[in-house]
């Protein structure tokens, strides 16, 4: 059975959030925890700054089962609470196909539509992927989910006029600041989402930008992409006061930006943290002149953009709903695989061992003629016995009936 445990932005605020954020390394870790446990097939990690997702595959058939595997394991890689439950959702079988395929398409999203989150999912895929973490069927789920965004994006106007967290952060400093063009600009972290912000800033014409990343050819790079200036991080605490706009957007566990490093100015300044964990110090609000959004500030921004894509929503629901019954049909097959299986190799061996047993009884030295139709007829009971298989368990989706031939045939 495939599920989903996980937390959004819809669900729990950041200070909760981003206590289950996961890197790569960790989510190598938590894999190598799970993999000798009995029942475990596979796992994928969606962490991004405004949501951590886990999605497993197990032998378990119940939800009670796969939920308490997950959060007892959660509880012994990280600090889960009970006391966080209720920020939690928790998903099984189609459900969970319902839900990714939602988050591809950008329909879970700050900003409706927003197509950040394909290449972010995308990663988190590859990442999987390459290190063999996932199963067959998370592999087909994730396939399937970036078939579903592909059609809505392509066949509705869901992403039209396509933003992100990153572009409404430069939507919110623009209607905080004075002449934003004319400021000095600091991006802090040269990922994904620090690059979009950086080239969010040029595209509105800002001239005084800077990059700054723990290594120093990215912020090189996206520096020369952009006309910008790379600033090394050991550079950062010295010349943070130099600048009117600080945005953070990288994954530290840890604070960049301190109290201490901020000095109080005449000049009003815009700190803006989209990092999940938070990268800024949250005291520095306290200080004179200095304006600090965090990730969720953002929302009611987003949500004005939002607005414009409702209309798309009925569209987009009706193409992820037929994709999802693709999946279901595919995981109703998969179901019955091991009773097809079962069925062709106890016909094979009885054919075998009565076959061998005729021609020995009855002293029969060529027996070619006779083996070719006992395959024959094998093969035929087989065919039929597949076909009413499928028939009377709807192609698997009655499991009930499924559990019966599994009895039937003496699995």
């Amino acid at each position: 059975m495939i599920a989903l445990l996980g937390i959004s932005h819809k669900t729990g605020p950041v200070s909760v959030r981003e206590q289950y954020s996961f890197s790569e390394e960790e989510i190598s870790e938590f894999y190598v925890r799970l993999k000798p446990k009995k029942h475990f097939n596979g796992l994928a990690i969606i962490s991004t700054c405004n949501r951590q997702e886990i999605y497993f595959d197990t032998d378990f058939d119940t939800e009670e089962e796969n939920f308490d595997f997950i959060t007892h394991s959660l509880a012994k890689f990280r600090t889960y609470s009970p006391l966080h439950r209720e920020y939690f959702y928790f998903f099984t079988g189609t459900q969970v196909a319902e839900h990714l395929f939602r988050v591809v398409s950008g329909m879970e999203s700050m900003i409706l539509g927003e197509d950040q989150i394909v290449m972010q999912v995308k990663n988190a895929f590859r990442f999987c992927f390459n290190s063999s973490f996932l199963s067959p069927s998370l592999t087909r789920l994730f396939n399937k989910a970036f078939e579903a965004a592909n059609r809505v994006r392509t066949e509705t106007d869901i992403s039209h006029g396509a933003a992100s967290a990153s572009s409404a952060a430069v939507e919110m400093c623009f209607a905080l600041t004075d002449n934003l063009i004319d400021k000095k600009i600091l991006v802090i972290g040269a990922g994904q989402t620090g690059g979009l912000t950086l080239q969010n800033f040029a595209k509105k014409g800002c001239r005084h930008l800077s990059i700054c990343n723990r290594t120093s050819e990215k912020a090189e790079h996206l520096a020369s992409l952009y006309n910008a200036q790379p600033l090394k991080i050991k550079q950062l605490a010295d010349s943070i006061n130099n600048f009117d706009i600080v945005l953070t957007a990288t994954s530290s566990k840890n604070y960049l930006v301190n109290y201490s490093m901020i000095k109080p100015s005449d000049n009003p300044r815009v700190f803006v943290d989209i990092s999940v964990p938070r990268n800024i110090d949250e005291k520095i609000s306290e200080i004179k002149n200095i304006k600090l959004l965090a990730i969720d500030d953002l929302q009611k921004h987003i949500n004005q953009v939002s607005l414009r894509r409702h209309q798309a929503v009925i569209q987009a629901e009706s193409i992820i709903a037929e994709v999802k019954d693709d999946f279901a049909q595919w995981l109703n097959q998969r179901r019955l695989l091991p009773v097809i299986l079962e069925i062709k190799d106890n016909l094979e061996k009885t054919n075998q061992t009565e076959l061998e047993g005729f021609l020995k009884i009855n002293g029969i030295k060529d027996g070619s003629m006779i083996e070719r139709y006992g395959r024959h007829i094998t093969e035929k009971f087989a065919r039929l016995l597949i076909k009413n298989v499928k028939i009377h368990t709807l192609n698997g989706k009655n499991t009930e009936y499924a559990e019966l031939m599994k009895k039937i045939f003496d699995l």
